[in-house]
């Protein structure tokens, strides 16, 4: 099952009450999760890197355990077949590299690369300021170099560290983070174990605005429950949350290599 939201209809989940230190907010929340036998809150720890494509307008490159991601952004630049629009556009393609799978390529792969550009192209074009270019088109060209686990939500997060780094204006930046059912208990980030558990259900996964409180993708797959979907919501932006404050450091980090330079 498979629902998509567009900008003028985006879902904001219910605020959660808030600490006095972001910090204490931080540690009282993994604690919260980490306590409880239903939860299992263990993310994979992403490596992340601007600048990785030498031509591209901006690029970005996100590595955790069994996935790598690589993007490159190039534009905007006029689109002369399209008709006249007061706002541009953004258009990704992806593809799976010779080696980012076990199996050999097949069809179903080209079907699959088409498929995730749709998705990105969905969740990630309600975070840019589009009139901004008009008449423009923004192009996202990605590289899934291994294919494990979550690939689609790192790919996600990978363009929008692009966008920020190619310096096109942003609502916010777009993160995506996963959670499984496992039996009675919830897991943030399932990789290939978790998914290949004998009491696996299924799977919930959100792309996200943090700073907006805006969901701007949402899947969900398997039979489960509405109490259990409404937890693994709160999860999955939680997720995003501690995602996007990585995501913020590294741009930080590399505006400032880039001062010194």
């Amino acid at each position: 099952k498979r629902r998509m939201l567009r900008a003028t209809n985006t879902y904001r989940p219910r605020p959660q009450p808030r600490s006095t230190s972001a910090g204490s907010e931080e540690k009282s929340s993994t604690r919260k999760n980490l306590n409880d036998s239903s939860y299992s809150y263990r993310m994979r720890a992403p490596f992340m890197k601007l600048q990785a494509v030498s031509r591209a307008t901006g690029s970005a490159y996100i590595e955790m355990e069994g996935v790598k991601v690589i993007c490159g952004v190039y534009g905007p630049t006029s689109n002369p077949r399209a008709s006249y629009s007061d706002k541009g556009s953004l258009s990704c393609s992806v593809e799976f590299a010779p080696f980012a799978k076990t199996n050999r390529r097949t069809r179903e792969d080209e079907q699959e690369e088409r498929a995730i550009s749709l998705i990105l192209e969905e969740a990630l074009t309600v975070s840019i300021q589009l009139d901004k270019f008009p008449k423009a088109v923004v192009k996202a060209w990605v590289v899934i170099l291994e294919a494990g686990k979550g690939h689609i939500a790192a790919a996600i997060s990978c363009v929008s560290l692009a966008l920020a780094d190619a310096g096109i204006e942003l609502f916010d930046l777009v993160t995506a983070a996963s959670v499984g059912r496992i039996g009675s208990k919830i897991v943030v980030d399932p990789g290939e174990n978790e998914h290949q558990h004998s009491d696996y259900e299924g799977s919930l996964w959100i792309a996200y605005m943090p700073s907006l409180g805006q969901i701007t993708y949402i899947s969900q797959s398997g039979r489960i429950d509405l109490d259990a979907s409404q937890k693994m919501l709160e999860l999955c932006t939680e997720g995003c949350i501690a995602l996007h404050s990585a995501m913020r450091t590294c741009l930080v980090e590399s505006a400032k290599k880039l001062d010194k330079a």
